[in-house]
C-alpha cells in the first residue's frame, strides 16, 4: 500500500521535479505517429511509447524526468556506504518505464499527473531500498536505491504449499531482490513465466539486471495485488472500482503500429 509518509516523499519530489522543468505544458520532444482507429485518437512516440495507444499521445516521462532528475533524487546510491553501487541508473529506469507507457505509466493524465505518478513510484522505491534510517544525512528517502538485494536473509522464502507448480531449487534463496523486493519462490516463478526467464532457478537474474529489476517493479506498481483490488496506479489516478476493468482493457489496448513490432513483456507478481 501507498503510506502517508511516502506520499508525503513523493509530493516533494513532484515539487521538485516541476520546480525544475516547469508546470507549462510544452511540445514533446518526438513527434507522435498519429492514427484514428475506431474514431480514437492513438499515436506512437517510438522506443520510449511503442505501439499506438492513447496514453502514447500524452507527454512521455522523458519529457519531464530526465538523468539530472534521477541523479539529483538518488544522489547517495553510490557513495561508499551503498552496496549496489554502479547498479541503478537512469537508462535502466527509463528502459523499464517505455515497456509500461503506452499502458499508462507515467502517461494518464497530464503532464502534472505523470509527474505525481512518476514520484510516487519512486518515492515507494526509495523507501523499499534505503540504507538511511532517520539519522543520517537528509533522512531516509535521501539515501534510495542503496540496495538491490536483501542484505542478510535469515530464510530461503521456500513455500512447499507451491511445490507442484513453482517447486523450490535445491540450493536456492528466494529473499528480496529488485527495486520493490521481491520475495518467495511462487513470485519468482511467476515473473520467469511471464518474462520467459528462468527466475526460479536464478532468481539472483533480479539482483544483476536494473531494467529487469525496474520492470518488475512497474508492473507490481500497474497491478492488482488481487481480482477487484486497485493497484498503486488506479489508487493515484482514483480509478472507481466499478471502471478498473474497463480501464485495464483500455490499458492494454495497445494497437501494433505499422513500423514497430510491439514489446510483448509482461510481469506477474
Amino acid at each position: 500500500m501507498i503510506t502517508k509518509k511516502i506520499l508525503s516523499f513523493a509530493l516533494a519530489l513532484t515539487l521538485f521535479v516541476v520546480s525544475i522543468n516547469g508546470q507549462d505544458d510544452e511540445p514533446t520532444s518526438v513527434r507522435p505517429i498519429v492514427k484514428i482507429v475506431k474514431g480514437k485518437k492513438l499515436c506512437d512516440k517510438g522506443w520510449e511509447c511503442k505501439g499506438l495507444s492513447k496514453y502514447c499521445c500524452n507527454d512521455t516521462i522523458s519529457d519531464y524526468f530526465q538523468t539530472y532528475n534521477f541523479e539529483k533524487i538518488f544522489a547517495n546510491r553510490n557513495s561508499p556506504v551503498a552496496h549496489a553501487v554502479g547498479f541503478w541508473d537512469y537508462h535502466s529506469f527509463i528502459t523499464a518505464a517505455a515497456v509500461y507507457q503506452p499502458r499508462g505509466f507515467g502517461t494518464t493524465g497530464g503532464k502534472l499527473m505523470g509527474q505525481k505518478e512518476v514520484a510516487a513510484f519512486l518515492g515507494h522505491v526509495g523507501s523499499k531500498t534505503s540504507c538511511g534510517y532517520g539519522v543520517a544525512t537528509g533522512g531516509t528517502f535521501a539515501w534510495g536505491l542503496c540496495y538491490n538485494k536483501e542484505m542478510s536473509p535469515d530464510k530461503t522464502y521456500c513455500d512447499e504449499y507451491y511445490k507442484y507448480t513453482y517447486p523450490c531449487t535445491p540450493g536456492v534463496s528466494y529473499h528480496g531482490r529488485g527495486a520493490l523486493p521481491l520475495y518467495w519462490n511462487y513470485n519468482y516463478g511467476e515473473i520467469g513465466d511471464a518474462l520467459k526467464v528462468d527466475l526460479l532457478n536464478h532468481p539472483e537474474y533480479l539482483e544483476n539486471n536494473a531494467t529487469l529489476a525496474f520492470q518488475a517493479a512497474i508492473w507490481r506498481w500497474m497491478t492488482p495485488v488481487k481480482k477487484h483490488q486497485p493497484s498503486a496506479h488506479d489508487v493515484l489516478m482514483r480509478v472507481p472500482s466499478e471502471t478498473r476493468e474497463a480501464t485495464e482493457s483500455t490499458r492494454n489496448e495497445v494497437v501494433e503500429s505499422p513500423s514497430h513490432e510491439e514489446d510483448e513483456y509482461e510481469l506477474l507478481s
